[in-house]
């Protein structure tokens, strides 16, 4: 059997908030450009429109930094034990000299004991959702990785890896048992 090793990233749109933000200030931003020049002429125009084009991309370059830094992986390689796993890694670039910049959590394929996926209204309009996962040594949410896209497909295609590990092993080969004696 050939390893997997999938990452999923959240997906572009789950940042429709701060996207639909971006666009409401260019609107107001175009808006008072039109009305700002005839109350104090063409510098308030200028000084309007770099503001918004600054604040646009801050927040371009935050929705890329959140994005880029969090990822739910699947690894499931039968020749190694350590690679039959699930893992959230999040990095926080805000903290970049802590030991808190680089957090992983793993939940080993063979431990998985419920995922789930949440939703808002939003959320299923968009096709995303949050994954839960839930090992068998806690009862509490452990990896919780947030706006995935098509996340039923996801916790579908983790159930599979998972099942290989957590199933009793079939008998290799069934003809070798005794046929019963027929009267």
């Amino acid at each position: 059997m050939e390893p997997v090793y999938k990452y999923y990233k959240p997906a572009w749109r789950s940042f429709y908030k701060l996207l639909f933000l971006m666009l409401l200030l260019i609107i107001l931003a175009g808006v008072a450009s039109f009305i700002g020049p005839l109350k104090s002429g063409t510098k308030y125009f200028t000084w309007m429109w770099v503001i918004v084009a600054v604040v646009d991309v801050l927040l371009f370059i935050y929705v890329f930094i959140k994005r880029a830094t969090m990822s739910l992986v699947l690894r499931d390689n039968p020749d190694k034990a350590e690679d039959q796993e699930v893992a959230f890694i999040v990095c926080h670039p805000t903290r970049p000299f802590s030991s808190d910049f680089k957090q992983s959590i793993e939940i080993g394929l063979a431990n998985i004991m419920h995922i789930k996926v949440g939703q808002t209204m939003m959320q299923t309009l968009f096709n995303i959702g949050d994954v839960i996962v839930t090992s068998s040594g806690t009862s509490a949410e452990e990896i919780f990785a947030p706006n995935i896209p098509n996340p039923q497909a996801v916790r579908d295609e983790i159930q599979v890896h998972a099942r290989r590990y957590t199933m009793p092993n079939p008998p290799q080969n069934p003809s070798h048992m005794e046929p019963t004696a027929q009267e």
